[in-house]
């Protein structure tokens, strides 16, 4: 073999490696739907509702509820999560919970279907089915058991599992007579429609 032709063939087969990776890297991995860190959701909320050095298990708060609405009430961690308020577009948030409730209530989830299980993993395939991710409202105490669905401070459910939850979450609200609890569950009600012929 002439040194031309070695040098052709490695060119080709370098060529070949560099396409199938961006091929994978393109066409194989999902780079959308990664959820941000909610350990610094959770942080966020800590900081907002408590003073410095308190024990949050003895002194449970209301989460932020500005007129019942999502983005209006995520709006109050904003300073806490730097500024930023563009991953708030990817959640949505039920207002008018408490610490204390009952700890597999959806406080937030990803609104739409994602195959990523939490922000630091590495990119899911195209080949990993769809699910939601849920924040429950204990999840930043960590009290209950985790499971392998379980990413960073929450859970990644099936359709059904994820409007089951969200539904008894607003039907605890609406029962409870949270503040503002009208606006809570016509909002996220509207979502749910949304997405029943999914």
């Amino acid at each position: 073999m002439t040194m031309k032709r070695a040098i052709l063939w490695i060119a080709g087969i370098i060529a070949i490696l560099i396409g199938l990776a961006f091929g994978y890297y393109r066409f194989i991995l999902d780079w959308d739907g990664r959820p941000i860190s909610h350990a610094q959701i959770y942080l966020a909320f800590a900081e907002s509702m408590h003073e410095p050095g308190v024990n949050y298990a003895n002194d449970p708060k209301p989460f932020p509820n500005v007129k019942g609405l999502s983005q209006d009430s995520l709006a109050t961690i904003r300073d806490k999560m730097g500024g930023d308020m563009n991953w708030s577009t990817n959640y949505n948030y039920v207002s008018g919970l408490r610490e204390n409730d009952p700890g597999d209530l959806v406080l937030m989830y990803f609104n739409r279907p994602t195959r990523w299980t939490w922000f630091a993993a590495a990119p899911p395939t195209i080949f990993k089915e769809k699910e939601w991710i849920i924040i429950p409202v204990d999840f930043g105490i960590g009290m209950r058991p985790r499971s392998i669905q379980e990413g960073d401070y929450s859970e990644r459910v099936s359709l059904n599992e994820f409007r089951s939850r969200l539904r008894r979450t607003l039907d605890f609200v609406r029962t409870n007579e949270r503040p503002n609890w009208q606006t809570i569950v016509a909002e996220q009600t509207k979502f749910l429609d949304s997405i029943t012929n999914q």
